[in-house]
């Protein structure tokens, strides 16, 4: 009986045909081994190259039947499955009719065994949060009992477990944390969606095999790691010329605009403090690294703080004539970004030479090494020396970044803005402090006050060679208007393909917390509410009611 789960033998039921292929690739692969062995003792290099590409082709095939002796169908995992929910529907006083397609789907056995406790986690949240009562269900038009569909398919390269219901459409309640974090930890993640009033679906991406996997390998420094392809969605090269405008600050982050969106950014090398090396261009030399940013975001004047970004044409001459020296716009400093993904992170990754995709036999780290949370592996390169394998989750946590979850919200007046969240924080006077979601934000820049001029009774400052609009809180919400200042920071935001610029008193800071709205207090147009940030009551805005006040004044 297939019960989707490992015998407590540790045995697997394999089948013979797959047996007969593996010895039959057994004796292949001695025979490669022969001619080799031939090519070698006689000096043949063309003997040599043709077993080994003969043995290439064998060892490629032999790795893939092996692998298949691993597998199983998803059958017995599903039959637990449906037991679950009909068990917890009957709690409940509830019933529930439950199909499955892609049963014939099959997983690697130490994926199965390691998503079947979250998976059943995840089936009791369906039963008990997302279907409708009998009252509604009845309402709406649909069957008396809830409906709940198991199903597997096989998607570019992966595989991926949903449960899909027809109930509310409504995530009211967060999905359980334990699930998520065992479902991560074996390569895998969740998405989820819904559609008020039809249904909602989890959906569980998995790898094939944690066993040997394709990965795309980078160095830094003097060292090589594996980042994982089902981690990997792009790589990113921005030539050296690019990097001071391309790699922008919010608050103390990195971060770099990619196709409008602005993606945080961890510095490998910092993170794991390995020594970074340039190439000297004058002298070809390999040499220290000695710059902490990623990008170096001086002026040429060495500002102190509180200059603008503003130059005037003495500087641009000056700049120009530099850059043909400057080792900073060199083509061997462009800098290397890897988009990462893992769980509900997204975020590019700076390394520093980008190397060939290889696939690599995934090795346990030893227990010296158990606690360096930065790594999920190691593995033996081509070349005898051993590479460590990123987790890119875990980096992602070290580094500090904003968790993005999908469907978290609660009911009733103090509402949880979807758990943890990133916002930037600023302040309009001494003592008036506002926040935006960070999302919301294109860059954050500082403008000298001189720099700002009045057309047509609009603040507008030069930029990037076009006018970028200046706005204050006090034209759309009931605030004093900003204090006098030589220096303002200006906070961009970008609404179609129209930008401009809210006004604030420094400092500009970004905080990542767990925003409780109260929308009853001091809410008024274009502020959702009140949350508490590091102890003070601060306002949230709401851009897009921002933006819409605003932007129609420039037509």
């Amino acid at each position: 009986m297939d019960t989707g789960k490992t015998s407590d033998t540790g045995m697997l039921p394999v089948k013979v045909e797959l047996l007969n292929t593996l010895m039959d690739l057994a004796g292949e692969l001695v025979l490669g081994r022969n001619q080799m062995l031939q090519g070698i003792g006689r000096q043949d290099m063309k003997s040599i190259e043709a077993a080994g590409h003969r043995i290439d082709m064998i060892t490629s095939e032999f790795q893939e039947v092996v692998m298949k002796t691993r597998m199983q169908s998803v059958a017995g995992l599903f039959r637990g499955l449906k037991n679950r929910a009909v068990e917890t529907a009957a709690a409940l006083d509830m019933s529930v009719e439950v199909s499955t397609r892609g049963e014939e789907v099959e997983l690697d056995t130490a994926i199965l065994d390691g998503i079947r406790i979250p998976l059943e986690a995840l089936t009791e949240y369906c039963i008990r949060f997302l279907l409708d009562s009998a009252d509604q269900r009845a309402e709406a038009g649909k069957p008396s009992s809830p409906g709940l569909v198991l199903k597997a398919s096989n998607e570019a390269g992966q595989i991926v477990v949903s449960l899909a219901d027809d109930g509310c459409g409504r995530f009211s309640q967060p999905l359980p944390e334990a699930a998520e974090a065992e479902i991560e930890s074996i390569g895998g993640r969740i998405e989820t969606d819904s559609r008020s009033g039809v249904g909602s679906e989890i959906r569980v991406k998995l790898p094939l095999t944690l066993a040997i996997i394709p990965s795309q390998i980078a160095s830094v420094g003097r060292e090589k790691y594996a980042i994982p392809q089902a981690n990997l969605e792009e790589l990113i090269r921005i030539p050296a010329n690019q990097v001071k405008e391309r790699i922008e600050k919010v608050g103390a982050a990195d971060v770099v605009r990619l196709r409008g969106e602005l993606l945080p950014v961890l510095n490998l090398s910092e993170m794991l403090g390995i020594p970074r090396y340039y190439i000297d261009p004058g002298t070809g030399d390999p040499r220290r690294e000695r710059r902490r940013n990623i990008a170096d975001r001086r002026s040429l004047k060495r500002p102190e703080e509180g200059e603008p970004f503003v130059s005037g044409p003495e500087d641009a001459q000056e700049f120009t004539e530099r850059g043909a020296r400057d080792r900073r716009r060199h083509p061997s400093s462009a800098l290397n970004i890897a988009v990462v993904f893992a769980g509900s992170y997204r975020y590019g990754l700076v390394i520093d030479t980008l190397h060939d995709a290889e696939e690599i036999v995934v090795k346990p780290l030893g227990r010296h090494l158990k606690h360096y949370r930065a790594w999920a592996g190691a593995t033996i390169m081509g070349d005898g020396n051993v590479a460590l394998i990123l987790d890119i989750l875990n980096l992602a946590q070290m580094g500090g970044l904003a968790l993005r979850r999908e469907g978290d919200s609660t009911s009733g007046k103090n509402e949880a803005v979807s758990g943890k969240n990133a916002v930037v924080v600023f302040k309009n006077g001494e003592s008036e402090y506002f926040a935006v979601p960070f999302d919301s934000v294109a860059r954050i820049e500082r403008v000298r006050t001189t720099a700002i001029e009045v057309v047509g009774n609009r603040k507008v400052t030069q930029y990037r060679g076009g006018s970028l609009p200046l706005y204050e809180l006090s034209g759309m919400v009931n605030v004093a208007p900003l204090p006098q200042r030589e220096v303002h920071e200006v906070i961009v935001f970008r609404e179609g393909d129209m930008e401009f610029g809210l006004m604030a008193t420094p400092p500009v800071d970004t905080v990542e917390t767990e925003l409780v709205l109260d929308e009853g207090a001091l809410k008024q147009k274009g502020v959702k509410g009140t949350v508490i940030i590091n102890g003070r009551t601060t306002l949230l805005i709401d851009v897009k009611v921002m933006a819409g006040y605003f932007l129609p004044k420039l037509e």
